[in-house]
């Protein structure tokens, strides 16, 4: 019901629906609302109001603005984080600490789970016009590359906009799967310690190491 209510918004409202799902879809903490389905799926069908970099722009403010409220979330629960996050927010911080602006338009640009990043920033009281500069950036060019992705799959199945979304939903559920069960804080923990090239080679070599157990 509440995928269905977005999705309508986008259809009666256009531009402005863009913005106010990208918003809903970004504004929950930890939540994994796939709302870049209902914006490839309208930007697939719905050709003749808005081209792809428009609808990436808006669907990158609405989402940073969301992302802005987590922040701020971050911000007011400041004194009482759980150890969980706070161990977080020293890892991702050593990772960033040359450019946090950079590692917030990184973790907006890609699939990573943001939140855990954005709301320890807020909690260390990290600029929120910086945050959204950075986050607006980020989610413009996530929601472009899915849109990409939305025309790279209608120009294979046709003009089958069911199928599209199909393929579309599928993937997404997929890639939520992988986000739940990858171990970011070991990825975090040895990019501080042995470096982005040392990883990568190690991702390559396996893998499966970066796997949550299912005890975890």
């Amino acid at each position: 019901m509440f995928l269905e209510n977005m999705e309508r918004l986008i259809y009666i409202y256009g531009p402005i629906g863009i913005f106010l799902v990208s918003f809903l879809g970004n504004v929950i903490p930890y939540s994994t609302i796939p709302y870049l389905v209902l914006i490839v799926h309208y930007g697939t069908t719905v050709t003749e109001t808005l081209g792809m970099i428009e609808i990436a722009i808006l669907g990158g403010i609405g989402a940073a603005l969301g992302k802005v409220i987590v922040l701020l979330i971050g911000s007011a629960t400041r004194k009482i984080l759980p150890e969980t996050d706070k161990k977080s927010m020293k890892l991702f911080m050593k990772l960033a600490g040359k450019s946090v602006f950079i590692a917030v338009l990184i973790f907006a640009a890609t699939p990573l789970p943001d939140d855990v990043l954005y709301i320890p920033l807020g909690a260390m009281g990290y600029s929120p016009f910086k945050f959204f500069v950075a986050a607006a950036i980020g989610k413009a060019i996530i929601t472009y590359m899915a849109l990409l992705f939305g025309e790279t799959i209608r120009f294979l199945v046709g003009e089958s906009s069911t199928i599209a979304s199909i393929v579309a939903i599928v993937a997404t559920l997929i890639l939520m799967f992988l986000i739940v069960k990858v171990n970011w804080e070991m990825i975090i923990e040895e990019i501080v310690s042995k470096g982005w090239r040392s990883f990568i080679l190690n991702l390559l070599k396996n893998p499966l190491k970066y796997v949550k157990k299912s005890s975890e």
